[in-house]
């Protein structure tokens, strides 16, 4: 018994033209895929450079995701009131900056880092009344160190502090320079 080959336009088609067909149809569909695979892969990496410049930009302009508002000294008080803190009296805000390094470490994670100048009394009374240090044995507290990604320290140049000391109460950072006179409140919320 003999198997009688498909016939096209008058002529018998063979085996090998068959597998050329095949193997034709085969390839234009995982040219078809691969294709969108990659569109797919692309579309996605697009978005997420634009989230990452869209927060970059946020954060210069010192507005951070999820933080309640921006970091700014015209938000000083809506800050302070985060922690239900407040500054040593009489203290001068140099600065209100975001929290950079700590959201970047911390999914989710905002921040606010203050700083100012206030007097020597000012300061250990400041230090006394908020923290668990006395405000008589500030020079003796152990000097600051940075020891993880979110250890409240990492949005402060440590080496442009003399004699930096810190301390944690609440939400916040505390850190003094020594001789007293120049202090940074660090004020830190978000979650994963």
């Amino acid at each position: 018994m003999r198997v009688r080959r498909p016939v096209v336009g008058g002529e018998e088609v063979t085996g090998r033209q068959l597998l050329v067909v095949v193997a034709v149809l085969v390839g234009i569909g995982a040219f078809w895929v691969l294709f969108a695979v990659g569109y797919l892969f692309l579309s996605s990496v697009q978005v997420e450079r634009s989230e990452a410049r869209a927060s970059a930009s946020a954060s210069a302009a010192g507005v951070q995701v999820g933080a309640p508002c921006p970091a700014d000294v015209e938000h000083l008080d809506e800050i302070l009131a985060i922690d239900g803190g407040s500054l040593p009296e009489g203290a001068e805000v140099v600065s209100v900056e975001p929290a950079v390094n700590f959201a970047e470490a911390y999914p989710g994670g905002w921040g606010y880092i203050i700083e100012f100048t206030a007097s020597d009394q000012a300061i250990r009374e400041y230090t006394e009344t908020y923290t668990a240090v006395s405000g008589d044995l500030i020079e003796k507290h152990s000097e600051a160190t940075h020891v993880s990604k979110t250890d409240g320290l990492e949005d402060i140049d440590l080496k442009n502090i003399s004699n930096p000391m810190s301390t944690d109460f609440g939400n916040a950072t505390l850190v003094l320079e020594r001789p007293l006179g120049r202090g940074w409140l660090v004020i830190r919320g978000g979650g994963r």
